[in-house]
């Protein structure tokens, strides 16, 4: 009975998952709409700074919970001991980036973000305090507190930021913004007292087993933790590149410091949000597969093996090409009734394709780790990223392709990842030529469906409000197309296989 329970407990923190990430859309939309463009680009580029910083402790507590779960007793020391080394590295870290906002805020190509990086110096001592905590309890398996932990945490921080930023709003926007990164280190300082509590209560865990090794593996543990690191910080460093990178490159191409700062948080506070929102589907999926696909592989069953991943990728598949196509047809709507502004439209109809990419690129990343190959994903990302540098360096510093570059930039990096991947799934040449025709019985399906639903919402111009006539065909849309992809993948079985 061990997999049900471990199946449940991952069903849990993916749940989890996806409501803190849904919390935090809608916060970030509300927080657009309070700030505008630049507000939200000084938000945008405090934050990949805070993010690389938080980390570079990233690998410890994924190596924490694997020694807890071994030897329960030798992670309680280690948790102790990596704490003083976290609180006296986090001091730090933190004293210099508060002490020096001011030149800081300067290197990064703008003086506005002084108030936000001084906001923030507190959370980046207690975040990776509580990621390590999460480790603990990882390792213990206590993924449901782990999980109620991440859902307060979202929900104070949103909750605080937005409340914060609208009481000091009339002061000006990088104001209102530095004082609402303050509701970071609520939300954290919140949910480490809450697990605090909750590990000094269940003292159980300290009780039940003995201690049996007096030697503890700190080579193994810092050699594995920068390892970890090393493969977690690609996205971190990817955000926090774009965030010196775009800015400096607009500039450069004759913007001012404001208008590279507003553009910035236009293609990466507004566009990128937009378009990244229906991964959080395939996010799910691939969360909760990867368990679930790894033991059949372990198990040797490899017919469940390929029946899970073809359908997984199936699904990946039909839900970014729908997804896709909305974006495209109504990114001016979803840049105006969303963020009240048209300046996002032409930025999220040149990504409308990152639901099906990234779809592709988490899902085959799943299959992969669950046969134990994580070498493949992590040289994609990295030749991604590399990709994408280069075409934003050159193309953001042509006057006039400012967005085009920046998405560009991001499109490549999705790119290259995820058909690095897909190449390493092994899939015959004859495998894909016989999916041909439900490939394009599917796109005829889908556009299809979009070009009746557009024509027919368009019938009531004049006559309807257009939200009302935006909201009739998104529901219309995606009801019908939800119909098509249930009887797809219900009625025509792929004969697409992984190795």
């Amino acid at each position: 009975m061990i997999l049900p329970h471990l199946l449940k407990q991952s069903a849990i923190r993916a749940s989890a998952m996806i409501f803190v990430k849904f919390i935090g859309l809608i916060g970030r939309v509300i927080l657009t709409r309070f700030v505008g463009a630049e507000g939200i680009g000084l938000y945008q580029i405090a934050y990949s700074l805070y993010g690389f910083l938080i980390m570079l402790s990233g690998g410890l507590p994924t190596v924490l919970a694997i020694i807890t779960a071994k030897k329960p007793t030798v992670g309680w020391r280690f948790l102790k001991i990596l704490s003083l080394f976290i609180i006296l590295s986090g001091c730090i870290i933190s004293l210099i980036i508060f002490l020096n906002s001011t030149v800081i805020a300067e290197l990064l190509g703008n003086t506005g973000l002084e108030y936000t990086l001084r906001s923030l110096a507190p959370a980046i001592l207690a975040a990776p305090l509580l990621a390590l905590l999460r480790g603990y309890l990882q390792g213990l398996e206590q993924f449901s507190i782990i999980a109620a932990s991440e859902v307060v945490e979202q929900v104070f921080r949103v909750f605080c930021m937005l409340l914060i930023v609208y009481h000091w709003l009339p002061l000006g926007v990088d104001r209102a913004v530095g004082k609402g990164a303050y509701a970071t280190f609520i939300g954290v300082f919140v949910s480490f007292i809450m697990l605090a509590i909750y590990v000094s209560i269940d003292k159980k865990q300290q009780l039940r087993f003995p201690f049996d090794s007096p030697i503890l593996p700190f080579v193994w543990l810092f050699k594995t933790s920068f390892i970890i690191t090393l493969t977690r910080l690609l996205i971190p460093t990817s955000d926090f590149i774009d965030a010196i990178l775009i800015p400096n490159r607009l500039v450069s191409a004759g913007y001012s410091a404001s208008e590279a700062t507003s553009m910035f948080g236009i293609i990466t506070g507004m566009a990128t949000i937009i378009a990244y929102a229906p991964t959080l589907i395939t996010g799910a999926l691939s969360h909760t597969m990867t368990m679930r696909i790894a033991t059949y592989w372990q198990q040797g069953s490899h017919d469940k093996f390929q029946r899970l991943s073809r359908n997984s990728l199936k699904f990946g598949w039909l839900w970014g090409l729908l997804s896709a196509t909305f974006l495209f047809v109504y990114s001016k709507e979803l840049s105006v009734f969303i963020f009240i502004t048209e300046d996002a439209y032409l930025s999220i109809k040149y990504m409308a394709a990152i639901p099906l990419i990234v779809g592709f690129r988490e899902i085959s990343t799943s299959i992969l780790w669950s046969q134990d190959i994580k070498k493949v994903p992590f040289l994609g990302l990295s030749a991604g990223i590399c990709s994408s540098v280069l075409i934003q360096y050159f193309l953001i510093g042509i006057p006039g392709l400012g967005y085009i570059g920046a998405a560009a930039g991001i499109m490549s990096m999705e790119i290259i990842s995820s058909a690095w991947n897909i190449r390493a799934l092994d899939i015959k040449k004859d495998e894909f030529i016989k999916i041909i025709p439900l490939v394009l019985m599917d796109i005829v399906a889908i556009f299809s469906t979009m070009g009746l639903v557009h024509h027919f919402t368009h019938s009531f111009q004049g006559t309807l409000p257009d939200i009302t006539k935006f909201l009739t065909g998104a529901c219309l849309f995606f009801l019908i197309s939800g119909f098509y992809i249930f009887f797809r993948c219900t009625s025509f079985p792929t004969d697409l296989e992984t190795r």
